[in-house]
């Protein structure tokens, strides 16, 4: 029932079409697909529009196609519930890449999607799958207070064309993103993903997907978002220019034991501020910064149980690429499993007031050496104020700050250049 006209954003607010009124079925037992696509169709004809998907469990046996101006608004994710049934439908057909999307060879904008749940029923590594909600090709729109399940990627914006998408993520919890479109496909499960330009994810969260978020691009931000007990990848997989990371947790495991890859993976572009996490039971990195990432300020993070609370990580990019204009100032690694912080590939840096206590709690080789580890290709960096200590009775961090240049660093290319160090640690030995 149209309860109103309107024209463009005024539509949005005022034309109120219930899908009840146009023979949807909230028992789960009739497709919902073809008579939502047909109330949205009819909607974009005349401008745009609400539609109300009141408490009940709504079949898709194929994806509904969201466009310009419509928002599709639940009675909240613990209400309203749209679902996959894996027996029925158009699914191994379908190039739709959702279950919830909009057609990528339009301009779409003023979208939105709001309380409810989706449910795509994929099973952990299943191929063929599809994401949860995935609008493609938007700007100025927005998923906000939804849920989402058993996914390929549980939400995600990607394949807009402008510069500014201003596009939003509000609310999220995205559960058990784990399924693949195709076998061994680098479009891994994501619960969370951005690649629009100008784009914003906050206080939402990604629980058991392979990767817990993902960005690649330009001008993106999170805050307030948490990652848990991802399986494939990394909390955060981040590789955007001029990013920013605010206040948000990357959670790996329950202990250092049962965590997985790095909390926080930030590469290989310009420009991010990292300010306010805390990456906690991660096995490889807590914050892992990807050579040639710079220009990049880590503020007042913490690394819990991680393998190596901070570092430099060369991956595919050798020397002579580097890291250059890193800030780090304020930063905590507790319990790090081998290094507190690791560097190397970096010139141009600096780092102050930075704390490393109690590291090396796998107790490995020499190799291991160093609260602070510098490695090679270091040159013109700054190392001042820095904090080391093992206040545990059986101390496992016998060395505190520790530059590989001096007796295990052969090659005179590899050594360290022009690096001022001012440190005394509090326990363990300094070696510079």
């Amino acid at each position: 029932m149209a309860l109103g006209v309107g024209l463009g954003n005024q539509l949005l607010n005022a034309q109120v079409i219930n899908a009840l009124s146009n023979g949807a079925d909230p028992t789960g037992q009739k497709d919902n697909s073809e008579i939502l696509n047909r109330v949205i169709d009819s909607l974009s004809l005349n401008g745009g529009g609400t539609i109300l998907i009141p408490t009940g469990k709504y079949l898709l046996n194929n994806a509904v196609i969201l466009k310009s101006n419509i928002h599709l608004k639940g009675e909240g994710f613990e209400n309203s519930h749209l679902f996959r049934d894996p027996k029925k439908g158009n699914w191994e057909k379908t190039k739709a890449q959702g279950l919830i999307t909009t057609d990528p060879a339009r301009n779409n904008e003023n979208i939105m999607v709001s309380n409810l749940s989706v449910d795509a029923d994929y099973q952990k590594d299943e191929e063929n799958a599809k994401g949860g909600i995935c609008l493609r090709n938007c700007k100025s729109s927005t998923i906000k207070d939804v849920r989402t399940i058993h996914t390929w990627h549980g939400v995600a914006f990607y394949d807009f064309k402008g510069e500014i998408s201003n596009n939003l993520i509000d609310n999220v919890h995205s559960i058990k993103a784990q399924a693949f479109t195709t076998k061994n496909n680098s479009g891994r499960p994501r619960g969370i993903l951005t690649t629009d330009p100008g784009s914003k994810v906050i206080n939402s969260k990604s629980t058991k997907a392979g990767t817990g978020f993902y960005a690649y691009g330009r001008n993106i931000t999170f805050e307030n978002c948490k990652a848990e007990f991802w399986f494939t990848d990394n909390g955060y997989y981040l590789i955007v220019d001029n990013l920013t990371v605010k206040n948000c947790e990357a959670l790996g495991g329950t202990s250092p034991e049962k965590g997985f890859g790095s909390g926080f993976a930030i590469g290989y572009k310009k420009g991010a501020l990292i300010e306010n996490n805390l990456a906690e039971n991660c096995d490889n990195y807590g914050f892992r910064i990807h050579v040639p990432q710079s220009d990049t300020r880590l503020i007042n993070n913490r690394a819990v149980g991680c393998g190596n609370g901070f570092g430099i990580e060369n991956a595919s990019h050798p020397f002579p690429e580097v890291c250059s204009n890193i800030y780090m100032k304020g930063n905590v690694a507790l319990n790090s499993g081998i290094h507190g912080f690791l560097f190397r590939q970096m010139v141009d840096s600096e780092i102050i007031k930075n704390r490393a206590i109690n590291g090396n709690q796998r107790m490995l080789t020499l190799s291991t050496r160093g609260a602070f580890a510098l490695k090679d290709y270091l040159a013109d960096n700054t190392f001042i104020d820095n904090y080391c200590e093992d206040n545990q009775s059986k101390k496992t961090q016998l060395y505190g700050f520790y530059d590989f240049s001096v007796n295990d660093i052969k090659s005179s290319s590899k050594k360290g250049i022009n690096n001022t160090i001012i440190h005394r640690s509090k326990s363990g030995k300094d070696v510079f």
